[in-house]
């Protein structure tokens, strides 16, 4: 399978014609139409519906069109990581979970770029599982991510302390009366948990009993499923603000240690290393 021609399936989906495509890659008509049809061959299926307008994606389409995205990406990194080496210049890919913490890391990216005009930060939001995965397929440089670190895969940088978990539910919620909550208080309502949670054991035995309305990927939509009345929601102090709803902290202490995450043993780019070097002074110095 050519990069190249992966480009040019990509390119056709996106522009959704053939023809458009051609005069964007600079290519006749007839050769890309001759590439894709090669390209269906070698997969053994169809990847796209030519109709008289534009052309559409097969399941098949579909799915190898979410790997190239990732595979051209994954490509584009690894020239950059190359040809840059000698400069401060290039994109830094950080995945990280929803967190006020991340100011620091805020902060000391706001100064290399102050510093050095030809430098980007590329943010991911995810949760742990998610920011791992760009991680080990070397889409992300660094990975930002609460609970433990698997150290056998990655080297860390501790960020400190997390925010302190609690309850999101609406301002006319009678849980608003508590300044405090403990989980025999949530008991009784439906919740809504974050994916990340709903797969970790220790969540899982203290919910092991609730009702479980939803999950969540961002702790924004769950905000909007509370707002509509679904449940209440688990997550973490400092991320939304919303007039209508309020945050209670659990009765106990529950902060999550934030860490800074990167694959061991892989070759880090001479930006990711500038990028780390501020960060670890940064943090020496507070």
């Amino acid at each position: 399978m050519d990069i190249r021609v992966l480009n040019y399936f990509v390119t056709i989906v996106q522009q959704k014609s053939i023809t458009n495509a051609a005069r964007s890659l600079h290519v006749t008509q007839p050769t890309l139409s001759r590439q894709i049809r090669e390209l269906e061959e070698e997969l053994g299926a169809p990847l796209l519906i030519r109709g008289s307008r534009e052309v559409q994606m097969t399941e098949q389409g579909q799915f190898l069109y979410n790997r190239a995205l990732e595979i051209l990406a994954l490509v584009k990194k690894t020239e950059q990581s190359i040809r840059f080496d000698e400069e401060i210049s290039g994109t830094i890919s950080i995945g990280a979970a929803e967190s006020q913490s991340l100011a620091t890391v805020a902060y000391v990216a706001s100064n290399l770029t102050q510093n050095h005009s030809q430098l980007q930060f590329s943010i991911f939001s995810g949760n742990a599982d998610e920011v791992q995965e760009k991680l080990d397929s070397g889409l992300l440089d660094f990975g930002i991510i609460f609970g433990e670190v698997n150290h056998k895969k990655y080297d860390s940088l501790p960020l400190g302390k997390g925010e302190q978990w609690g309850v999101l539910v609406p301002n006319s919620h009678q849980l608003t009366a508590k300044h405090q909550v403990t989980f025999e208080d949530i008991a009784p309502y439906p919740i809504i948990v974050s994916s990340q949670a709903n797969k970790d054991i220790k969540w899982r035995s203290i919910f092991k009993d609730f009702h479980i309305a939803g999950s969540y990927n961002l702790l924004f939509n769950a905000a909007l499923l509370v707002e509509a009345g679904m449940g209440i929601a688990i997550g973490l102090d400092g991320i939304v603000n919303r007039a209508g709803l309020s945050f209670i902290p659990f009765d106990t202490p529950m902060e999550e240690n934030l860490n800074l995450i990167w694959r061991r043993y892989s070759h880090q780019p001479k930006i990711a290393k500038v990028f780390l070097d501020a960060l670890k002074d940064n943090i020496l110095d507070a």
